[in-house]
Formats: C-alpha cells, sequence, structure tokens
C-alpha cells in the first residue's frame, strides 16, 4: 500500500486552491453544525456525490477540526497523481490481500489525536438525491472492531441549492459523536441515516 506523506508546503496549498476552486463553482459556503473539541481523532463519513468531494471536507477540516487530514482512494487512481499523498491519500486495493495493510493504516490513524480520517461508506459516487444510505462495511467494520481508543465521529453530508441563482449554494452539514468500542458498523449506519433525513429536511427536500 502508499502511505499519505503530509507536507507543509502542500497542504497549505491545498487549502488556498480549495477555497479558489469552490469560490469558482459555487455562489456560497454555508456551515451548519454543533463541534466540541474532546483533543480525540476523528474519522469522518460523508456522502460521495461529485468531483468536488474531498475538497468539499478539506475546507471543512480547516475552518472546524483543524486535524492533520487523511483520506484513502483506489491505488490504480493514486498512482497516477502521487502528489495527493502529501495532502494525506493513502491507497487501498479492494478485494487483495494488501488490502488488510490498508485496514490497519487506518486503524492507525485513528489511534492519533492529530488526524482526522475522511471515509466515504457508499464507495462510489451515488446521486446527491439518494435517500437510504446502504454502507460497504469492511473499512468501517474493521475500524470499529480494531481501533481500542476513544475517538470522534463525524456525519457529513453535503447538499447543494439552486434557487434562482447561475451558481449554487453549497450546503455543508455536520454533526459529531463519540464513539467508544462497543459501537458498529450497523449503528454507524443507522445513525447516519437518520442524520440525512433530517438535513434534506433542512434543504427542504422531501
Amino acid at each position: 500500500m502508499i502511505r499519505a506523506n503530509h507536507s507543509k508546503l502542500w497542504v497549505r496549498f491545498s487549502k488556498y486552491f480549495t477555497k479558489i476552486l469552490l469560490g469558482f463553482f459555487f455562489s456560497s459556503t454555508k456551515y451548519a453544525g454543533e463541534y466540541e473539541e474532546k483533543g480525540l481523532p476523528i474519522l469522518m463519513i460523508s456522502n460521495h456525490f461529485s468531483f468536488y468531494d474531498g475538497f468539499i471536507q478539506i475546507l471543512l477540516n480547516f475552518k472546524v477540526f483543524k486535524r492533520r487530514f487523511n483520506f484513502m482512494m483506489l491505488e490504480k487512481e493514486l498512482r497516477k497523481n502521487m502528489l495527493l499523498t502529501k495532502i494525506g491519500a493513502s491507497s487501498i486495493n479492494k478485494g487483495k490481500r494488501s488490502s488488510i495493510a490498508s485496514l490497519n493504516y487506518a486503524v492507525e490513524m485513528l489511534q492519533d489525536k492529530e488526524n482526522l480520517f475522511l471515509f466515504f461508506p457508499q464507495g462510489k459516487i451515488k446521486s446527491i438525491y439518494t435517500r437510504e444510505f446502504t454502507f460497504e462495511k469492511g473499512l468501517l467494520s474493521y475500524v470499529l472492531e480494531n481501533t481500542k481508543n476513544d475517538f470522534q465521529l463525524v456525519y457529513n453530508v453535503n447538499l447543494i441549492n439552486y434557487g434562482i441563482k447561475l451558481r449554487p449554494d453549497m450546503c455543508v452539514y455536520y454533526e459529531t459523536h463519540t464513539i467508544s468500542t462497543n459501537t458498529n458498523a450497523e449503528d454507524v449506519e443507522r445513525e447516519f441515516n437518520r442524520f440525512a433525513k433530517s438535513c434534506f429536511t433542512k434543504q427542504g427536500l422531501r
């Protein structure tokens, strides 16, 4: 597997590049949520609907959580752009024996209070209007079963609203919980769906 190799210069660059990118394509970015700093590592679970995923969470992290940003992507895709390792990318080969090393790496990330690890549980891009989220259980189950320390779990749902504007508003919703060793993947999936439903309601979608 390929491990993240954070570079302060590239992390700083990612912040400003992301602000410019999202500022160009979206009229505004609105944040709605509550967060209490507890000095714990963070696992962020987000909906996966567009090219902009990842960039949105980079800005959310800079704005709210202020952690070392980590995310995982398919190794064949990461090898095409190894610079992404400098802003926190690591790799996984799904269905291969080497994926165990990637899963253990995710567990390792959640042992350090300085880290935030981003996880897209759908596994691939789905419609932004998806109402019921079905998780790929592999990584999440492994992390929950093998991470022995407490950490914070962040549910993040991102939605867009055009209204009468040429460029839409981006609405970034988040909710935080402290996870213990008793939490399982089914609990997390159920709670994420509850949170997502509340986000659709706030957005005026039924």
